[in-house]
């Protein structure tokens, strides 16, 4: 006698379960995405850290291979600078020439190297690094560079600054109006960059790196107030502070 075995028909979620579900699924997708976007910053800022890092070290060992001097900056009369070994840097060759001494890459200003940026920096095409040296601490003018035994502050004093993508950091610079590399304005992206919610990092002349909020740059986004001579005469950005005259105190 054979058994009969009946299937009893599958049920069907309705309309309003499957609109219940979609519903849990994209609460629980908004409650996980801002911890998402925080550990996706974290990693990038992070990743930004560790690119500074790695440049200071590059410039640390320029600095104990040429007695103590940073690179020079091109300057009004076009003319580089000759460094101790005699070497002579023109114009705005001077981090090719570093890159490609110490991290065997050429033409850093045409191929973009991985460690001259920082990872939110989509725009690379013109620019070739997003982290400014500090010329006040690099020249004197004429080409000349500044023996970095000259500053008694290294741990407090930058030397390289993260920026909307020039070779230079300029503490005066008006960052540019859309917040992004300006392409018709050179001069603007020499300003700090606070890109990491509201932090920039800033590699300091002991090798150091660290990211620091708005207020803790003497920049002109933090004290519109103060004009170019103010900002300047502060450990962060001169190394020195004049006494005689007015400064940002704490800076």
């Amino acid at each position: 006698m054979k058994t009969i075995v009946t299937r009893r028909p599958r049920r069907k979620f309705t309309l309003i379960e499957l609109l219940v579900v979609i519903a849990i699924i994209a609460i629980l997708a908004a409650m996980l995405l801002p911890a998402l976007n925080s550990a996706r910053d974290t990693a990038q800022a992070s990743n930004c850290t560790s690119n500074l890092r790695q440049l200071s070290q590059v410039y640390m060992f320029y600095n104990e291979d040429y007695k103590g001097y940073l690179p020079c900056l091109d300057n009004a009369g076009g003319q580089g600078a000759v460094n101790s070994a005699g070497e002579t840097i023109t114009q705005k060759n001077w981090l090719n020439d570093l890159v490609a001494k110490y991290l065997h890459r050429a033409k850093a200003n045409t191929t973009p190297v991985k460690v001259l940026f920082c990872p939110l920096e989509k725009e690379k095409d013109d620019i070739t690094t997003t982290y400014g040296l500090n010329y006040l601490i690099a020249t004197q003018g004429a080409g000349k560079g500044i023996k970095t035994s000259r500053f008694s502050n290294p741990s407090r004093t930058a030397m390289l600054v993260e920026n909307y993508g020039h070779l230079c950091y300029a503490c005066d610079a008006v960052k540019p109006a859309e917040d992004k590399h300006d392409a018709a304005n050179y001069g603007k992206n020499r300003a700090p960059n606070f890109r990491h919610r509201g932090q920039a990092n800033v590699g300091f002349l002991d090798f150091h790196v660290e990211r620091k909020q708005l207020e803790q740059v003497p920049c002109l986004e933090a004290f519109p107030n103060k004009d170019k001579a103010v900002l300047q005469n502060t450990i962060f950005n001169s190394g020195i502070v004049d006494d005689s005259k007015e400064t940002v105190e704490g800076m």
